[in-house]
């Protein structure tokens, strides 16, 4: 949309004061969708990610008709709501998850009970920070609009997804069900914009010939965090025993279980994408059933292997180490293992650089895996994707935050985790992270699938202005795609 600068600076004081008067509304909106436990799970019914997050589709598309918005349900898959009249349904798409993570441990707030700072500037709770808080603010920009009777030449459609965290099933589904949008911004990242994610392998191995005395091996809950808790149930063997040997070993702690000795070991999360100063709980626990000397033959050895396989981040075992300028290192964090049957499952979550040599990886992993004794289950590539800097509306979500954010030199980045923008034709991440975010507590609680988690309140009613001006901003050049 083309504006003036008077016409520019008039919409901006009324965004202002419209988005202040808001502030408690939005706050309470966002409290409701992050009582739900949306994790997604099996199929339940007719419910194919499980009833938190059905429930969760059911608040949203609620929350939206209760603004006026029209809604859909794609068969529970996810859900949108549309703002405006385009003949043709061109529209611009914003994509949020309201799937959520594990709570997992180290909470000092109740996560499904979100508790505002006594400052009102932080929100506690799990989905505050991702992804349900950004989800609103694309909400609250529509609302903005439609408010303001401001008539776009696409529509603007928020989609609700409900599994982004293990794995965007529902994109498909949504792409099948809808017309996609002519662009999509993704609000599950930082500002400026996310032009280009790096890429995932997926893979699922096996260690054979584990015997009945590993009764239980458990660690990791989303592929994507390194776990903070794994334990394991050890028969034919006694506490006492099993303490002598561990002595003043850190991270463990072993009871008396039913079924024999219980092993639990603890970690310090980090999303997948970050790992360096995570703790993951899979190594500690290896490392503890190997010095309690409790194992023998082919269990010890997949235990070995286990620990092995925990002790790095980047694929060195693999032979499959690379970085890039634009993107980093390579990652591979064996985040989930459990006992199946005389086998150890594993999943690690692998994350490889932008300009990687995918024909390489794709044919050393495999390989590298069969050499180590491990049987390939499953194995997959989720490639790359970067836009052109030069792009008109990718130039455009560089230009509208720096100014509106008053960040002149912020840069687009290369992000390390994926999101739904690789599922959807012509979409980025965008936001909603302001680079200057508080964290409060380091990087070691406070962040996405960490425990405390938070939404910036005075950052994410930035946002919303942000989002605001750039859907008038991109309008034009996405009617003209």
């Amino acid at each position: 949309m083309s504006m003036t600068k008077q016409e520019k600076e008039k919409l901006t004081a009324v965004l202002d004061t419209w988005v202040d008067s808001h502030r408690e509304e939005y706050i309470q909106d966002v409290t409701a969708l992050c009582r739900i436990r949306s994790v997604s799970g099996e199929p339940e019914g007719d419910m194919p990610f499980g009833a938190g997050c059905h429930q969760m589709l059911m608040e949203s598309l609620r929350l939206a008709e209760s603004y006026g918005f029209r809604t859909k349900n794609y068969d529970n898959y996810c859900g949108s709501a549309t703002y405006g009249e385009n003949p043709n349904g061109d529209s611009i798409g914003i994509v949020a998850h309201m799937d959520i993570v594990p709570e997992g441990n180290g909470w000092t707030y109740d996560p499904y009970e979100p508790t505002l700072s006594e400052d009102g500037k932080y929100l506690f709770g799990r989905g505050t920070a991702d992804n349900k808080a950004p989800g609103v603010v694309g909400l609250y920009a529509m609302r903005f609009l439609q408010e303001q009777n401001i008539k776009l030449k696409n529509n603007v459609m928020l989609v609700f997804g409900l599994n982004e965290e293990k794995g965007s099933a529902d994109m498909p589904e949504f792409l099948k069900r809808e017309k996609a949008p002519k662009w999509s911004l993704v609000p599950d990242s930082k500002f400026p914009v996310g032009y280009a994610e790096i890429g995932f392998l997926k893979a699922k191995f096996a260690i054979g010939g584990v015997g009945d005395e590993l009764v239980e091996i458990s660690g990791g809950e989303a592929t994507n965090s390194v776990p903070d808790r794994a334990y394991a149930i050890v028969s034919g063997c006694s506490v006492e025993e099993v303490r002598a040997k561990l002595g003043e070993m850190e991270r463990i702690s072993v009871v008396e279980d039913p079924k024999g000795v219980r092993f639990l070991a603890t970690g310090n999360s980090q999303h997948a994408s970050r790992p360096a100063g995570a703790v993951n709980a899979n190594h500690v626990l290896a490392q503890a059933l190997l010095k309690a000397q409790v194992l023998s033959g082919k269990t010890k050895e997949a235990v070995e292997l286990l620990e092995k396989l925990t002790s790095h981040f980047y694929g060195e075992d693999f032979g499959i180490s690379c970085e890039d300028e634009m993107s980093g290192k390579l990652t591979c964090v064996f985040t989930w293992v459990r006992k199946q049957g005389d086998r150890l499952i594993l999943q690690p979550d692998i994350r490889y650089p932008v300009t990687a040599d995918q024909a390489f990886l794709t044919e050393t992993l495999p390989k590298a895996a069969k050499q180590m004794g491990l049987e390939v289950l499953e194995f997959s590539n989720n490639p790359a994707f970067h836009f052109s800097l030069d792009h008109p509306v990718v130039k455009k979500l560089i230009e509208v935050p720096r100014e509106i954010l008053g960040m002149p030199d912020i840069p687009p980045i290369v992000l390390a985790g994926g999101t739904y923008a690789r599922s959807l034709p012509n979409a980025v991440s965008y936001g909603v992270t302001v680079p200057d975010r508080v964290r409060l507590f380091g990087f070691e609680k406070g962040g996405a699938h960490q425990a405390d988690e938070y939404g910036d309140i005075p950052n994410l009613m930035r946002s919303i202005k942000v989002y605001v001006h750039t859907l008038l901003e991109i309008d034009d050049i996405v009617a003209a795609l």
